[in-house]
């Protein structure tokens, strides 16, 4: 025979204690047949609860239980306050239907009629059957609370015919003698715009994605890999450009010099004469040699690095022996600026590179290197226009026995920071070039050799 004890139905089953931040009651909560309830003892329960017993939507003692010391009273869970819900519902951006208008209004007005002229205190609250009732204990009047509730409901109302209706009650709704003799016409203009619903207590707020930590992470990444790589053919590429647009920018001067110097004093008012064409052709076969060059020297996955080193000293050469080779006239009235910051900073009688024709930090470094070479040959140990305060003499030392024409590759560039690899001259072999951007100009940080690392000087 199976001895197990069978349940008693209807019986009150203890489940957990709940506290006054869980529920409107604190007590213990027990089963009360399909629902939950909240029991406590009798003696405690206020005289509002007891005369509100029976109602429905209003918190009222629903039975007493009797035990051997005493007896306790039967109170509904309420899980949640409605302004609670409402708020957490216009963080997540999810505004009440008009179904679930219609159920919280509607139950709001009925409480109000249940309350009626008693003195009665206290919030609107959830049950664990999503019905809301109207709690007594601590706060405002039953018809003070509903009519917030009903403005802020229709604040966020979408449906003008919704919040027509509801700026009527809102404010009608302050007396519940007006609401006694009104609350079946507004119930009954409720029901014809929607159906009630159950009010919907579980909403999650919208989140970016890339506010996420994980996807943040997760975007970087993926970010990284659709980033195209730079090749070879990306570097032979650019530095044919750089060289092309290097070419035409130091002809265009020199076209300009020229024409300026030949302007006579009864020319002085009219344009000048246009460039020839044999100019315009002279350009053309410059691009058209530069991207066959780059054709013949494209190098194999093997000699990628050595293939792109020599590209820089190449591409200078051609921008500089596609130039006009006829010196250019001295226009004494406009000086060549200074590719660093707009003056003639180098020692005098040292002529700056050709090179230098437009912002590339490689041609930036061959400038530097040129001005280097100028001061240890002035015996200039600080060489301000080129180092920064303090490197001087150490950048001087390391770069001691070289030439100012070595091939530089950039390495990185930081926008701010650049380092690039100078191949070997003289008494030294390949070396690393640390340039600083300091008071809008490019200077010379550090030098060291390949094998070695950067020194904390300067």
């Amino acid at each position: 025979m199976d001895e197990t004890p069978a349940l008693t139905p209807g019986a009150h089953r203890a489940i957990r204690m709940v506290d006054a931040q869980e529920s409107a009651y604190a007590g213990e909560l027990i089963t009360d047949g399909e629902r939950r309830a909240v029991r406590v003892d009798a003696e405690t329960v206020s005289e509002q609860l007891w005369a509100m017993a029976g109602a429905e939507h209003v918190a009222g003692v629903r039975d007493v239980l009797r035990r051997s010391d005493g007896h306790d009273a039967v109170l509904p869970w309420c899980t949640d306050r409605i302004e609670v819900l409402l708020g957490r519902r216009e963080v997540a951006e999810s505004a009440l239907s008009a179904g679930e208008t219609v159920t919280l209004v509607g139950s709001m007005l009925r409480g109000i009629v249940e309350v009626g002229d008693r003195d009665v205190t206290g919030q609107w609250w959830l049950t664990d059957e999503t019905r809301p009732v109207f709690a007594p204990g601590e706060g405002v009047a039953c018809a003070e609370s509903a009519v917030a509730l009903i403005a802020r409901v229709r604040e966020g109302c979408a449906d003008r015919a919704m919040s027509r209706l509801l700026d009527e009650i809102s404010v009608a709704a302050r007396d519940p003698r007006v609401v006694v003799r009104s609350i079946e016409r507004w119930e009954r203009e409720l029901m014809e715009l929607a159906a009630p619903c159950v009010l919907v207590r579980e909403v999650a707020a919208p989140e970016r994605v890339v506010a996420i930590d994980a996807h943040a992470v997760r975007l970087r990444q993926d970010a990284d890999l659709l980033t195209p790589q730079p090749t070879a053919l990306h570097r032979v590429t650019d530095r044919l450009l750089e060289a092309a647009r290097g070419a035409v920018a130091l002809v265009r001067t020199r076209l300009g010099r020229r024409r300026g110097a030949a302007v006579s004093p009864g020319r002085a008012g009219r344009p000048p004469d246009r460039a020839p064409r044999g100019r315009m052709l002279i350009l053309g076969g410059t691009a058209a040699a530069l991207v066959l060059v780059g054709g013949l020297i494209w190098p194999t996955p093997e000699q990628d690095s050595a293939a792109t080193e020599q590209m820089t000293g190449i591409v200078a050469a051609t921008a500089s022996s596609t130039a006009d080779p006829t010196p250019p006239v001295p226009d004494q009235a406009t000086p060549v600026p200074d590719a660093d910051h707009g003056q003639d900073t180098a020692v005098p009688g040292t002529p700056m590179p050709e090179a230098v024709i437009d912002g590339s930090v490689e041609q930036r470094a061959a400038a530097l290197l040129t001005r280097l070479v100028a001061c240890a040959r002035a015996g200039d140990a600080v060489c301000a226009d080129a180092v920064v305060d303090g490197s001087g003499e150490a950048v001087q030392q390391r770069l001691a026995g070289t030439d100012a024409q070595r091939t530089i590759t950039a390495v990185e560039d930081y926008g701010d920071v650049a380092v690039l690899r100078l191949g070997p001259s003289g008494e030294r072999g390949e070396q690393m070039l640390v340039l600083v951007m300091q008071k809008d100009r490019w200077l010379v940080r550090d030098v060291y050799d390949v094998a070695n690392q950067p020194s904390d000087e300067g």
